[in-house]
Protein backbone atom coordinates (compact mmCIF):
# COMPACT_ATOMS: atom_id res chain seq x y z
CA UNK A 1 0.00 0.00 0.00
CA UNK A 2 1.41 2.91 -1.15
CA UNK A 3 -0.45 5.04 1.44
CA UNK A 4 1.54 7.61 4.10
CA UNK A 5 -0.56 5.92 6.99
CA UNK A 6 -0.06 2.55 6.63
CA UNK A 7 0.79 1.00 9.92
CA UNK A 8 -1.62 1.51 13.12
CA UNK A 9 -1.10 0.47 16.64
CA UNK A 10 -4.09 -0.31 18.54
CA UNK A 11 -3.34 -0.07 22.55
CA UNK A 12 -4.65 -1.51 25.54
CA UNK A 13 -3.35 0.83 28.24
CA UNK A 14 -2.71 -0.54 32.22
CA UNK A 15 -5.13 -1.23 34.37
CA UNK A 16 -6.24 0.29 37.81
CA UNK A 17 -8.23 -1.46 40.14
CA UNK A 18 -9.09 -1.65 44.01
CA UNK A 19 -5.65 -3.31 45.55
CA UNK A 20 -7.62 -6.42 46.71
CA UNK A 21 -9.59 -7.06 43.84
CA UNK A 22 -8.59 -10.33 41.17
CA UNK A 23 -5.91 -8.65 38.37
CA UNK A 24 -7.99 -10.21 35.97
CA UNK A 25 -6.10 -10.81 31.98
CA UNK A 26 -8.57 -10.81 29.63
CA UNK A 27 -8.07 -10.41 25.54
CA UNK A 28 -9.00 -7.34 24.05
CA UNK A 29 -11.14 -9.08 22.08
CA UNK A 30 -12.73 -5.09 20.74
CA UNK A 31 -9.34 -4.35 19.71
CA UNK A 32 -8.82 -7.52 17.81
CA UNK A 33 -12.18 -7.11 15.82
CA UNK A 34 -11.04 -3.75 15.02
CA UNK A 35 -7.59 -5.16 14.05
CA UNK A 36 -9.04 -7.42 11.82
CA UNK A 37 -10.98 -4.58 10.04
CA UNK A 38 -7.83 -2.41 9.44
CA UNK A 39 -6.20 -5.92 8.16
CA UNK A 40 -8.75 -6.83 5.43
CA UNK A 41 -8.11 -3.68 3.82
CA UNK A 42 -4.41 -3.72 3.58
CA UNK A 43 -2.82 -1.78 6.88
CA UNK A 44 -0.49 -3.13 8.76
CA UNK A 45 -1.80 -3.70 12.56
CA UNK A 46 -0.27 -4.13 15.78
CA UNK A 47 -1.46 -4.41 19.05
CA UNK A 48 -0.20 -3.93 22.40
CA UNK A 49 -1.95 -5.07 25.47
CA UNK A 50 -0.29 -3.18 28.29
CA UNK A 51 -2.31 -4.69 31.50
CA UNK A 52 -1.29 -8.54 30.08
CA UNK A 53 2.69 -7.99 28.45
CA UNK A 54 3.11 -6.01 32.07
CA UNK A 55 0.90 -8.12 33.97
CA UNK A 56 3.56 -8.77 37.18
CA UNK A 57 4.35 -4.92 37.53
CA UNK A 58 2.31 -3.69 40.21
CA UNK A 59 2.15 -0.54 41.42
CA UNK A 60 0.04 0.13 44.84
CA UNK A 61 -1.17 3.41 45.24
CA UNK A 62 -3.21 4.25 48.47
CA UNK A 63 -6.27 1.94 47.61
CA UNK A 64 -5.80 1.32 44.09
CA UNK A 65 -3.33 -1.06 42.54
CA UNK A 66 -2.26 -0.82 38.73
CA UNK A 67 -1.11 -2.83 37.24
CA UNK A 68 0.82 -2.82 33.35
CA UNK A 69 3.73 -2.23 31.10
CA UNK A 70 5.66 1.05 32.98
CA UNK A 71 5.66 3.51 30.84
CA UNK A 72 9.50 3.29 29.74
CA UNK A 73 8.40 -0.26 27.93
CA UNK A 74 5.54 1.33 26.44
CA UNK A 75 7.58 3.76 24.66
CA UNK A 76 10.24 1.32 23.42
CA UNK A 77 6.66 -0.89 22.28
CA UNK A 78 6.09 2.32 19.91
CA UNK A 79 9.40 3.33 19.07
CA UNK A 80 10.23 -0.33 17.73
CA UNK A 81 6.95 -0.54 15.77
CA UNK A 82 7.39 3.16 14.32
CA UNK A 83 3.30 3.34 14.14
CA UNK A 84 1.68 5.91 11.97
CA UNK A 85 -1.40 6.08 13.93
CA UNK A 86 -1.95 4.93 17.85
CA UNK A 87 -5.28 4.32 18.64
CA UNK A 88 -5.96 3.96 22.78
CA UNK A 89 -8.99 2.06 23.80
CA UNK A 90 -10.78 3.64 26.81
CA UNK A 91 -13.58 1.00 27.75
CA UNK A 92 -13.91 2.58 31.04
CA UNK A 93 -13.50 5.89 32.97
CA UNK A 94 -11.16 4.38 35.50
CA UNK A 95 -8.92 3.54 32.71
CA UNK A 96 -8.80 7.37 31.96
CA UNK A 97 -6.23 8.28 33.55
CA UNK A 98 -3.85 5.62 32.08
CA UNK A 99 -5.30 6.57 28.39
CA UNK A 100 -4.02 10.05 29.36
CA UNK A 101 -0.41 8.73 29.62
CA UNK A 102 -0.17 6.63 26.66
CA UNK A 103 -1.51 10.11 24.87
CA UNK A 104 1.31 11.45 26.32
CA UNK A 105 3.79 9.50 25.61
CA UNK A 106 3.24 9.18 22.04
CA UNK A 107 2.82 13.38 21.60
CA UNK A 108 6.44 13.27 23.78
CA UNK A 109 7.98 10.74 20.96
CA UNK A 110 6.44 12.50 17.54
CA UNK A 111 3.93 14.77 17.50
CA UNK A 112 3.65 14.08 14.00
CA UNK A 113 1.95 10.57 15.20
CA UNK A 114 -1.84 10.72 14.41
CA UNK A 115 -3.60 10.03 17.60
CA UNK A 116 -7.42 8.64 18.07
CA UNK A 117 -9.25 7.19 20.93
CA UNK A 118 -12.32 5.11 21.28
CA UNK A 119 -14.43 3.40 23.39
CA UNK A 120 -17.56 4.32 25.95
CA UNK A 121 -15.46 7.00 28.04
CA UNK A 122 -14.58 8.95 25.11
CA UNK A 123 -17.95 8.49 23.38
CA UNK A 124 -19.72 10.09 26.21
CA UNK A 125 -17.14 13.04 27.26
CA UNK A 126 -16.12 14.10 23.99
CA UNK A 127 -15.01 18.07 24.82
CA UNK A 128 -13.14 16.35 28.25
CA UNK A 129 -11.12 14.07 26.01
CA UNK A 130 -10.41 16.61 22.93
CA UNK A 131 -9.58 19.36 25.45
CA UNK A 132 -6.34 17.62 26.09
CA UNK A 133 -4.98 18.71 22.94
CA UNK A 134 -3.06 15.32 21.84
CA UNK A 135 -6.10 13.60 20.75
CA UNK A 136 -6.34 14.17 16.59
CA UNK A 137 -9.47 11.84 16.69
CA UNK A 138 -12.53 10.82 18.94
CA UNK A 139 -14.43 7.30 17.16
CA UNK A 140 -17.43 7.13 18.92
CA UNK A 141 -19.27 3.96 19.20
CA UNK A 142 -19.00 1.34 17.53
CA UNK A 143 -15.28 1.23 16.00
CA UNK A 144 -14.97 -0.63 12.28
CA UNK A 145 -16.82 1.59 9.79
CA UNK A 146 -15.70 5.17 11.17
CA UNK A 147 -12.04 3.97 11.33
CA UNK A 148 -11.18 2.51 8.73
CA UNK A 149 -13.33 5.54 6.68
CA UNK A 150 -10.77 7.94 8.92
CA UNK A 151 -7.49 5.93 7.77
CA UNK A 152 -8.86 5.61 4.21
CA UNK A 153 -10.08 9.83 3.86
CA UNK A 154 -6.73 10.63 5.28
CA UNK A 155 -4.72 8.84 2.75
CA UNK A 156 -6.71 10.18 0.19
CA UNK A 157 -6.61 13.91 1.26
CA UNK A 158 -10.56 13.92 1.64
CA UNK A 159 -12.57 15.54 3.79
CA UNK A 160 -12.85 13.99 7.23
CA UNK A 161 -15.97 15.96 8.10
CA UNK A 162 -18.10 13.86 6.32
CA UNK A 163 -17.26 10.42 8.44
CA UNK A 164 -20.87 9.33 10.71
CA UNK A 165 -19.13 8.34 14.45
CA UNK A 166 -15.80 11.37 14.59
CA UNK A 167 -14.93 14.05 17.01
CA UNK A 168 -12.10 16.14 16.38
CA UNK A 169 -10.68 19.89 16.47
CA UNK A 170 -10.84 22.20 13.86
CA UNK A 171 -9.99 25.64 14.35
CA UNK A 172 -9.76 25.86 17.99
CA UNK A 173 -13.39 24.47 18.22
CA UNK A 174 -14.36 20.70 19.21
CA UNK A 175 -16.38 19.18 16.07
CA UNK A 176 -18.92 15.76 16.46
CA UNK A 177 -20.41 14.03 13.73
CA UNK A 178 -22.65 12.29 15.88
CA UNK A 179 -24.17 10.22 13.09
CA UNK A 180 -23.19 6.89 14.39
CA UNK A 181 -22.43 3.81 12.38
CA UNK A 182 -22.59 0.70 12.81
CA UNK A 183 -22.57 -2.72 10.89
CA UNK A 184 -25.88 -3.70 9.79
CA UNK A 185 -24.79 -7.76 9.59
CA UNK A 186 -22.41 -8.31 12.38
CA UNK A 187 -21.35 -11.57 10.26
CA UNK A 188 -19.64 -9.42 7.81
CA UNK A 189 -16.68 -8.85 10.06
CA UNK A 190 -13.92 -10.80 9.84
CA UNK A 191 -12.74 -13.51 13.31
CA UNK A 192 -10.98 -11.35 15.53
CA UNK A 193 -7.29 -11.11 14.89
CA UNK A 194 -6.03 -13.33 17.79
CA UNK A 195 -2.64 -14.06 15.86
CA UNK A 196 -2.19 -10.18 16.89
CA UNK A 197 -2.04 -11.36 20.63
CA UNK A 198 0.15 -13.42 22.77
CA UNK A 199 -2.58 -16.25 23.39
CA UNK A 200 -0.43 -18.35 25.38
CA UNK A 201 0.34 -15.45 27.46
CA UNK A 202 -2.99 -15.45 28.51
CA UNK A 203 -3.78 -18.84 28.53
CA UNK A 204 -0.67 -18.62 31.24
CA UNK A 205 -2.39 -15.81 33.25
CA UNK A 206 -5.35 -17.85 33.36
CA UNK A 207 -7.90 -15.61 34.98
CA UNK A 208 -10.20 -14.37 32.32
CA UNK A 209 -13.44 -12.67 33.14
CA UNK A 210 -14.51 -15.45 35.33
CA UNK A 211 -11.31 -16.20 37.26
CA UNK A 212 -12.90 -19.62 38.41
CA UNK A 213 -12.28 -21.34 35.20
CA UNK A 214 -12.48 -25.41 34.66
CA UNK A 215 -10.20 -24.78 31.70
CA UNK A 216 -6.76 -24.23 31.67
CA UNK A 217 -6.49 -22.91 28.00
CA UNK A 218 -9.35 -20.13 28.01
CA UNK A 219 -11.10 -18.30 25.31
CA UNK A 220 -13.59 -15.42 24.84
CA UNK A 221 -15.99 -15.31 22.22
CA UNK A 222 -18.74 -12.01 21.32
CA UNK A 223 -21.87 -13.82 19.49
CA UNK A 224 -23.51 -10.40 19.77
CA UNK A 225 -23.85 -6.91 19.67
CA UNK A 226 -26.18 -4.74 21.50
CA UNK A 227 -28.84 -5.11 24.03
CA UNK A 228 -32.97 -4.28 23.54
CA UNK A 229 -33.04 -3.50 27.41
CA UNK A 230 -33.57 0.03 28.87
CA UNK A 231 -31.57 -0.40 32.33
CA UNK A 232 -30.79 2.56 33.86
CA UNK A 233 -27.71 2.35 35.24
CA UNK A 234 -26.20 0.64 31.73
CA UNK A 235 -24.87 2.58 28.63
CA UNK A 236 -24.30 -0.48 26.46
CA UNK A 237 -27.15 0.28 25.22
CA UNK A 238 -26.46 3.70 23.15
CA UNK A 239 -23.15 2.81 22.47
CA UNK A 240 -24.14 -0.48 20.36
CA UNK A 241 -26.44 1.85 18.50
CA UNK A 242 -30.16 0.67 20.88
CA UNK A 243 -30.64 -2.33 19.22
CA UNK A 244 -29.23 -6.20 19.20
CA UNK A 245 -27.79 -7.68 16.29
CA UNK A 246 -26.78 -11.35 16.77
CA UNK A 247 -24.25 -13.10 14.96
CA UNK A 248 -25.56 -16.34 13.23
CA UNK A 249 -24.60 -19.71 15.09
CA UNK A 250 -22.74 -21.05 11.84
CA UNK A 251 -20.25 -18.10 12.60
CA UNK A 252 -20.31 -18.44 15.99
CA UNK A 253 -19.55 -22.21 15.62
CA UNK A 254 -17.02 -21.87 13.06
CA UNK A 255 -14.82 -19.45 15.53
CA UNK A 256 -15.37 -22.03 18.33
CA UNK A 257 -13.81 -24.25 16.19
CA UNK A 258 -10.75 -23.12 15.02
CA UNK A 259 -10.66 -21.69 18.36
CA UNK A 260 -10.17 -25.72 19.35
CA UNK A 261 -7.80 -26.54 16.41
CA UNK A 262 -6.02 -23.87 16.67
CA UNK A 263 -4.98 -22.65 20.37
CA UNK A 264 -6.41 -26.11 21.95
CA UNK A 265 -8.44 -24.29 23.86
CA UNK A 266 -10.34 -26.48 26.95
CA UNK A 267 -13.17 -23.34 27.67
CA UNK A 268 -15.17 -20.79 26.34
CA UNK A 269 -16.30 -17.60 28.19
CA UNK A 270 -19.20 -15.75 26.36
CA UNK A 271 -18.91 -12.50 27.27
CA UNK A 272 -21.58 -10.42 25.39
CA UNK A 273 -25.20 -10.01 27.52
CA UNK A 274 -27.58 -12.01 25.32
CA UNK A 275 -26.58 -14.99 24.13
CA UNK A 276 -29.51 -16.45 24.56
CA UNK A 277 -32.31 -13.50 23.13
CA UNK A 278 -32.89 -15.25 19.97
CA UNK A 279 -34.01 -18.98 21.02
CA UNK A 280 -33.40 -20.58 17.97
CA UNK A 281 -30.28 -18.93 17.41
CA UNK A 282 -28.82 -19.82 21.22
CA UNK A 283 -30.09 -23.73 20.73
CA UNK A 284 -28.17 -23.70 17.35
CA UNK A 285 -25.50 -22.81 18.63
CA UNK A 286 -25.05 -24.78 21.31
CA UNK A 287 -26.01 -27.82 19.43
CA UNK A 288 -22.73 -26.59 17.33
CA UNK A 289 -20.51 -27.04 20.30
CA UNK A 290 -21.95 -29.91 22.47
CA UNK A 291 -19.15 -32.69 20.98
CA UNK A 292 -16.49 -30.74 21.10
CA UNK A 293 -15.41 -31.31 24.47
CA UNK A 294 -15.50 -27.11 26.16
CA UNK A 295 -16.31 -26.38 29.21
CA UNK A 296 -18.54 -22.81 29.56
CA UNK A 297 -19.58 -20.27 30.98
CA UNK A 298 -21.42 -16.80 31.39
CA UNK A 299 -19.69 -14.67 33.40
CA UNK A 300 -20.85 -11.14 31.72
CA UNK A 301 -24.65 -11.90 33.25
CA UNK A 302 -27.07 -13.53 31.41
CA UNK A 303 -30.55 -12.10 30.35
CA UNK A 304 -32.81 -14.03 32.87
CA UNK A 305 -36.07 -12.79 30.97
CA UNK A 306 -34.94 -14.54 27.90
CA UNK A 307 -34.07 -17.84 29.79
CA UNK A 308 -36.23 -20.73 30.02
CA UNK A 309 -36.08 -24.64 31.18
CA UNK A 310 -35.34 -25.96 27.63
CA UNK A 311 -32.15 -23.56 27.19
CA UNK A 312 -30.84 -24.87 30.62
CA UNK A 313 -31.22 -28.37 29.54
CA UNK A 314 -29.22 -27.76 26.29
CA UNK A 315 -26.87 -25.56 28.30
CA UNK A 316 -26.35 -28.46 30.29
CA UNK A 317 -25.81 -30.48 27.22
CA UNK A 318 -23.09 -28.99 25.85
CA UNK A 319 -20.49 -27.88 28.57
CA UNK A 320 -22.12 -24.82 30.39
CA UNK A 321 -20.84 -25.33 34.16
CA UNK A 322 -21.60 -21.53 35.36
CA UNK A 323 -24.33 -19.00 34.92
CA UNK A 324 -24.53 -15.00 36.02
CA UNK A 325 -27.91 -14.58 36.53
CA UNK A 326 -28.16 -10.63 36.19
CA UNK A 327 -30.64 -9.89 38.63
CA UNK A 328 -29.99 -6.38 39.77
CA UNK A 329 -33.38 -6.46 42.59
CA UNK A 330 -35.25 -8.67 44.80
CA UNK A 331 -37.73 -6.03 44.57
CA UNK A 332 -40.37 -5.86 41.60
CA UNK A 333 -40.96 -2.01 41.77
CA UNK A 334 -37.47 -1.36 41.94
CA UNK A 335 -36.32 -3.80 39.07
CA UNK A 336 -39.46 -2.67 36.96
CA UNK A 337 -39.61 0.92 37.43
CA UNK A 338 -36.57 2.18 38.62
CA UNK A 339 -34.11 0.11 36.91
CA UNK A 340 -36.45 -0.70 33.87
CA UNK A 341 -35.23 -3.70 33.46
CA UNK A 342 -37.54 -6.36 31.84
CA UNK A 343 -37.65 -9.36 33.96
CA UNK A 344 -40.18 -10.67 36.19
CA UNK A 345 -38.85 -12.13 39.31
CA UNK A 346 -41.45 -14.88 39.53
CA UNK A 347 -39.57 -16.44 36.90
CA UNK A 348 -36.24 -16.64 39.01
CA UNK A 349 -36.68 -19.61 41.62
CA UNK A 350 -37.85 -22.09 39.28
CA UNK A 351 -35.17 -21.14 36.84
CA UNK A 352 -32.41 -21.58 39.70
CA UNK A 353 -33.99 -25.08 40.52
CA UNK A 354 -33.96 -26.38 37.35
CA UNK A 355 -30.13 -25.41 36.92
CA UNK A 356 -29.24 -26.54 40.43
CA UNK A 357 -31.02 -29.75 39.45
CA UNK A 358 -28.61 -29.83 35.92
CA UNK A 359 -25.72 -29.41 38.20
CA UNK A 360 -24.85 -26.19 36.70
CA UNK A 361 -23.49 -23.05 39.41
CA UNK A 362 -24.96 -20.02 39.62
CA UNK A 363 -23.94 -16.66 40.60
CA UNK A 364 -26.24 -14.03 40.80
CA UNK A 365 -25.26 -9.34 40.04
CA UNK A 366 -27.08 -7.24 41.62
CA UNK A 367 -27.20 -3.37 42.44
CA UNK A 368 -28.14 -1.46 45.50
CA UNK A 369 -28.15 2.47 45.84
CA UNK A 370 -30.67 3.43 43.18
CA UNK A 371 -32.20 7.06 43.25
CA UNK A 372 -35.51 6.62 44.30
CA UNK A 373 -34.43 3.09 46.16
CA UNK A 374 -34.97 2.51 50.01
CA UNK A 375 -32.88 0.59 52.23
CA UNK A 376 -35.84 -2.06 53.16
CA UNK A 377 -35.63 -2.66 49.30
CA UNK A 378 -31.85 -3.25 49.17
CA UNK A 379 -32.41 -6.03 52.10
CA UNK A 380 -35.42 -7.47 50.02
CA UNK A 381 -32.51 -8.04 47.36
CA UNK A 382 -30.17 -9.95 49.60
CA UNK A 383 -32.98 -11.85 51.30
CA UNK A 384 -34.44 -12.54 47.28
CA UNK A 385 -31.05 -13.81 46.15
CA UNK A 386 -30.44 -15.84 49.25
CA UNK A 387 -33.57 -17.51 49.02
CA UNK A 388 -33.08 -18.50 45.76
CA UNK A 389 -30.01 -20.19 46.37
CA UNK A 390 -27.25 -18.96 44.43
CA UNK A 391 -23.87 -20.37 45.27
CA UNK A 392 -22.20 -17.02 45.02
CA UNK A 393 -23.51 -13.01 44.38
CA UNK A 394 -21.90 -9.89 43.96
CA UNK A 395 -23.70 -7.00 45.43
CA UNK A 396 -22.70 -3.89 43.38
CA UNK A 397 -23.05 -0.04 43.79
CA UNK A 398 -25.09 1.85 41.82
CA UNK A 399 -22.58 4.08 39.87
CA UNK A 400 -23.45 6.84 37.61
CA UNK A 401 -21.13 5.68 34.64
CA UNK A 402 -20.51 8.87 31.83
CA UNK A 403 -23.31 8.25 29.32
CA UNK A 404 -25.47 6.52 31.22
CA UNK A 405 -29.34 7.48 32.34
CA UNK A 406 -28.59 6.78 35.95
CA UNK A 407 -25.88 9.74 35.55
CA UNK A 408 -28.39 12.46 33.93
CA UNK A 409 -30.82 11.51 37.36
CA UNK A 410 -28.42 12.02 39.46
CA UNK A 411 -27.41 15.52 38.17
CA UNK A 412 -30.73 16.76 37.66
CA UNK A 413 -31.38 15.95 41.20
CA UNK A 414 -28.47 17.07 42.74
CA UNK A 415 -27.17 13.30 44.14
CA UNK A 416 -23.86 13.14 43.45
CA UNK A 417 -20.97 12.83 45.88
CA UNK A 418 -19.09 15.98 45.17
CA UNK A 419 -15.37 14.48 44.74
CA UNK A 420 -16.78 11.72 42.41
CA UNK A 421 -14.10 11.97 39.57
CA UNK A 422 -13.33 9.28 36.96
CA UNK A 423 -11.34 7.09 38.83
CA UNK A 424 -13.96 6.52 41.60
CA UNK A 425 -16.38 5.29 39.30
CA UNK A 426 -16.03 2.35 40.88
CA UNK A 427 -18.89 -0.02 41.67
CA UNK A 428 -17.14 -0.33 45.00
CA UNK A 429 -17.13 3.50 45.80
CA UNK A 430 -20.34 5.38 46.88
CA UNK A 431 -20.79 8.33 44.65
CA UNK A 432 -24.98 8.67 45.09
CA UNK A 433 -26.81 10.31 48.17
CA UNK A 434 -30.35 10.43 47.83
CA UNK A 435 -33.13 11.97 50.43
CA UNK A 436 -33.31 7.45 51.53
CA UNK A 437 -29.71 7.41 52.28
CA UNK A 438 -26.21 8.39 52.28
CA UNK A 439 -23.51 7.17 49.84
CA UNK A 440 -21.20 5.99 52.70
CA UNK A 441 -24.22 4.50 54.03
CA UNK A 442 -24.42 2.60 51.05
CA UNK A 443 -21.07 1.58 50.53
CA UNK A 444 -20.70 -0.10 54.11
CA UNK A 445 -24.22 -2.20 53.40
CA UNK A 446 -22.81 -3.60 49.87
CA UNK A 447 -19.48 -4.45 51.72
CA UNK A 448 -21.48 -6.21 54.30
CA UNK A 449 -23.38 -7.78 51.63
CA UNK A 450 -20.72 -9.00 50.02
CA UNK A 451 -19.07 -10.11 52.87
CA UNK A 452 -21.56 -11.94 54.59
CA UNK A 453 -22.88 -14.04 51.31
CA UNK A 454 -19.61 -15.07 49.80
CA UNK A 455 -18.05 -16.08 53.18
CA UNK A 456 -19.00 -19.95 52.35
CA UNK A 457 -17.98 -19.67 48.68
CA UNK A 458 -16.38 -22.17 47.83
CA UNK A 459 -15.28 -21.15 44.29
CA UNK A 460 -11.88 -21.32 44.60
CA UNK A 461 -11.54 -24.77 46.40
CA UNK A 462 -13.85 -25.85 43.23
CA UNK A 463 -10.75 -24.24 41.21
CA UNK A 464 -8.22 -25.63 42.80
CA UNK A 465 -10.05 -29.05 42.13
CA UNK A 466 -10.42 -28.85 38.67
CA UNK A 467 -14.09 -29.87 39.69
CA UNK A 468 -17.78 -27.88 40.13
Amino acid sequence: MANKIRKILLVSPRYTLFKDDVRRCVAPIGLAYLAAFLEKDGYEVKILDAAAEGYDNVKIHGEFLTYGLDDEEIRKKIIEFNPDVVGVSCIFSTQYENVKKVLKLVDDIDPNITTMVGGSHPTYAVDEVLDLGNVDYIVMGEAELSTLQLLNTLNTGGDVSEIGGLAYRKDGKNISNNRLQYIQNVDDLPSPARHLLNMELYFKINLPQNPYTCGKRVAQVITSRGCPARCVFCTTTNFWGNRYRGRSAEGVVKEIRELKEKYNIDEIQFTDDNLTLEKKRAMDILDGIKNLGLMWCLPQGIAVWALDEELLEKMKESGCYQLTFAIESGNQHVLTDIIKKPLNLEKVKPLVKKAHELGINLHAFCICGLPGETVEQMYETYNFVLDCGFESASFFLATPLIGSELLKICREKGYLSEDMTCNKQLFKIGNITTPEFKAEEIQSLVEQFNRDYNRNDKREKRFEDGKY
